[in-house]
């Protein structure tokens, strides 16, 4: 049986959205997520600097400059952490990917729960697979995954989604999210483990030794 420490929900949840632009279906997946945490009075806090987060440049780690340290600042401080990205090119988008190289050697997103999600039109699989990939090396524990295939037949014309089963997937999926933060490191590590494995990604192939932060 799981243990649960303390609800920390407090903290809030920091929301990734590696769409750029204004409209996207991952942007509208997001908009479900923020309505979501809003009745559950769970502070959000949605990130806007992306865009901004040059190109990794190992010599400059430890002095990132504003967008960088904005980043890693909002995942240090955040309860749980939700990544909305799309697939191109049968990977994952190399804007989110990037921010994230960013993280490794600074350590923030070491044991912190992080959902997962990809809308496009398969659903994202490879884009998971990725990103699950990168946030286990990073010791990450990725507590909740979520594909939305063909989301432009589950939306509006403006874009944003009403398909009925989709809302109340999208709200399971963040349901379980804000579960995660009251488990154990170790129950949320064994829960990492098989919803990985739900998307191809396996421990085993990370770093076999635990990331020092």
């Amino acid at each position: 049986m799981a243990v649960h420490t303390r609800d920390d929900h407090h903290r809030g949840v920091f929301t990734v959205c590696g769409s750029l632009g204004e409209i996207s279906a991952n942007r509208a997946a997001l908009h479900v997520v923020h309505h979501t945490l809003a009745e559950s009075a769970v502070p959000v806090v949605d990130d806007a600097t992306l865009g901004v987060i040059p190109p990794l440049q190992p010599d400059l780690v430890d002095t990132p400059g504003d967008a960088v340290a904005t980043f890693r600042r909002h995942i240090a401080d955040a309860s749980a952490v939700i990544i909305a990205a799309p697939e191109y090119a049968g990977s994952l988008a190399g804007s989110v990917k990037n921010a994230l190289d960013w993280v490794v050697g600074s350590g923030e997103l070491y044991e912190k729960p992080v959902g997962i999600l990809s809308a496009g039109t398969s659903g994202g699989p490879f884009a998971r697979q990725v990103l699950a990939q990168t946030l286990l090396w990073q010791g990450a524990h990725v507590v909740a995954q979520l594909g939305i295939p063909a989301p432009r037949t589950k939306s509006d014309a403006s874009g944003a989604i009403t398909d009925a089963a989709t809302i109340e997937a999208i709200r399971a999926f963040v349901a379980a999210v804000l579960a995660a933060t009251r488990l154990e490191p170790s129950a949320r590590t064994l829960l990492s483990t098989q919803v990985a494995a739900t998307v191809g990604a396996s421990r085993s192939l990370t770093a076999p030794y635990p990331i020092e932060v």
